[in-house]
């Protein structure tokens, strides 16, 4: 059943609109695809690689400044005070981003529900455009390389079986993500505590 998609024209499209929709509803299985891509483009017959790259960071570029938008409406201070963990995110992230910003747009989209929360709340504290841009820009061609790169790593491993393939791209994304979200807790645990406490618009946290 992948085969025929992993060879056909729409797979771009499709990589393109998934990653664009996963910007904004986060349960989109847009990595998913991504890897495959990466796994089928390792045989002789599979995808573009660099069109599926491309197509990637396309999408993600545009799904990020959909979130952006997202967070300069009403709409997004209303879904940051419906979650008290969304709001927690908010208000570290919101402290943050003056002396973080580019450095934690970029880092935040290899890190589980960062990539949706960083975006939303850039949008919301008024990050200015001109700095948001580039540091998505990067972001979304470094995700889209590294994913597909797991996913190239893992059909050359595999080359004659696939889903074992996309096994292991999977298990390296989860390990490195692991990583990554490990690293963070330690730092945010040694961090000092900010004695002005969070700002006025997530009091309540």
């Amino acid at each position: 059943m992948v085969d025929p998609m992993m060879t056909s024209a729409w797979l771009y499209p499709a990589v393109f609109l998934l990653t664009v929709l996963d910007g904004v509803v986060p349960l989109i299985p847009s990595e998913a695809v991504v890897l495959a891509a990466g796994v089928f483009a390792a045989a002789a017959n599979g995808p573009d690689l660099p069109l599926v790259i491309a197509a990637a960071a396309a999408g993600v570029f545009v799904g990020d400044h959909l979130a952006y938008a997202m967070g300069r409406t009403v709409l997004g201070s209303k879904l940051v005070m419906r979650s008290g963990r969304l709001r927690k995110a908010a208000a570290v992230a919101h402290r943050q981003l003056d002396r973080h910003g580019a450095p934690l747009i970029v880092t935040s989209r290899f890190v589980p529900g960062g990539r949706f929360t960083m975006n939303l709340v850039s949008g919301m504290a008024r990050f200015p455009l001109r700095r948001f841009s580039p540091a998505a820009a990067a972001a979304a061609v470094g995700w889209a390389g590294y994913t597909v790169a797991l996913g190239v790593l893992g059909g050359t491993a595999f080359a004659a079986n696939p889903l074992l393939g996309l096994a292991l791209g999977f298990g390296l994304s989860l390990g490195v993500t692991g990583i990554v979200e490990l690293i963070r807790r330690r730092r945010a645990a040694r961090a000092p505590v900010d004695a002005g406490g969070p700002p006025h618009e997530y009091a309540s946290v």
